[in-house]
């Protein structure tokens, strides 16, 4: 499972042991929350497409 998180151009560095420490932080609390160890990946502002009327938050991409 992939979790992709949009990051605020205020948060997004070029450093990229900064941007490795906060996929691992936010992992982590997934992990806590629920139980659940799963592949965050860092997106770019504005990298993630939007959708009018009702979003589209799971995308299921296994091969079928």
């Amino acid at each position: 499972m992939e979790v992709r998180v949009e990051v605020e151009e205020k948060f997004f560095s070029d450093k990229v042991r900064e941007l490795e420490a906060f996929e691992r932080t936010v992992a982590t609390k997934i992990e806590n929350a629920l139980g659940l160890r799963i592949r965050v990946r860092l997106m770019e502002p504005g990298s993630i497409e939007r959708s009018m009327g009702k979003a589209k938050r799971v995308i299921d991409q296994r091969k079928k």
